[in-house]
Parts: structure tokens; sequence; C-alpha cells
């Protein structure tokens, strides 16, 4: 939690950034901007009346499995092995490209659900139940199970050998050549 609460301030703007980019992308004109304040992300477009409120979407439960990673590299043998590092780094970059389209949707389900007459103008039932979908699922199953799946697909080998997994034995071992005897 301690190394999760050190790399927050550099977390939360690096994955506002990353979705706010990823937005815009495909967004005509471009008018959403985000702006991360006290751990809330706000979303402002430009079209939006000045006397609107300000929606805003809470950082922390799109972040914090960045400590369930962490915390399962800590559990393999030599976490700090330089193996291990890069493993991590490379783990922490896919989390962070998830908790980016975590908050994309979370965005998108607002767009498309929250905004009254609005939304319902500008998206489709289909767009609706779409965004809502991919919101819920990398909320629910996707934010609790990535970092896991992360860990495991970057870690299969240890882990599976800490497991004592007959098939990653039989994989492991070299057969011994047959040697016929030259009679």
């Amino acid at each position: 939690m301690a190394v999760w609460l050190a790399l927050r301030p550099v977390i939360e703007p690096a994955v506002t950034g990353l979705a706010q980019t990823l937005i815009r992308a495909y967004e005509y004109p471009r008018v959403t901007r985000m702006i991360v304040d006290d751990h809330r992300v706000q979303v402002r477009r430009s079209d939006f009346r000045t006397d609107s409120l300000i929606p805003t979407v809470p950082l922390t439960e799109i972040t914090f499995n960045s400590i369930v990673l962490v915390a399962l590299y800590l559990a393999l043998p030599r976490p700090l092995s330089r193996r291990q590092l890069e493993r991590l780094f490379m783990g922490g970059c896919v989390l962070y490209l998830t908790q980016a389209l975590n908050l994309l949707f979370h965005v998108k389900t607002l767009y498309a659900m929250g905004l009254g007459e609005w939304s319902q103008q500008q998206y489709s039932d289909l767009a609706r139940n779409a965004y809502g979908f991919l919101r819920y699922f990398t909320d629910l199953p996707g934010r609790f199970s990535f970092p896991f799946l992360i860990w495991l697909g970057f870690n299969w080998d240890l882990v599976m050998g800490m497991l004592g997994s007959p098939d990653l034995e039989r994989g492991v071992k070299k057969k011994k050549p047959n040697r016929k005897s030259s009679r």
C-alpha cells in the first residue's frame, strides 16, 4: 500500500491523460477535458453550459488494484531481481492500460446515460448498453481479476513451478537420448 500511496500522484494523472487522449481521438469536435482534483477526475466539456454541474469520477477505485499487482510480485521468490523488476514494469504497463480503459468507459457511460435528454439524443440504445456493459465489466470482474491475470501471464513459469505442475515439469526436463549399442 505504501508503494501505491507513493506512486499515486504519478499514476492518477497518467491514467487520466491516457483516457483523455483515447476519448478525444474518436471525438468530433474534441470537447472533453479531464482534470485530476483531490483523487477525482473532473469531466469537463467545452460544449457544457457555464452553469452546468461538473461530473466527477473517483480515481481511487480505478487505481487501487496496483496494490494487488505489487503484492503478488512481492510474494514470488527473489522479487527484487532484475528479471522480476522487468516483469513488474511490463505488468504495470498492462495494468495502466486497463485502468485507463476503465476510466474511459466510466466517462463514456456518463455521456451515454447520465446527461438526460442529451444522452438519449446522442447515443443509441446499443451504444448505451455497450458502454454500460464495458464499464461494469472493467469495474467488477476486470478490476479484481486484471492484476492476477497480468501477474500470472508474466510469471507462468514461476507460478507453475511453485505449484509443482506435472505438465510443466515434464516440459522442462530434457529427455535423455537413447543410446543403442553398436552391435
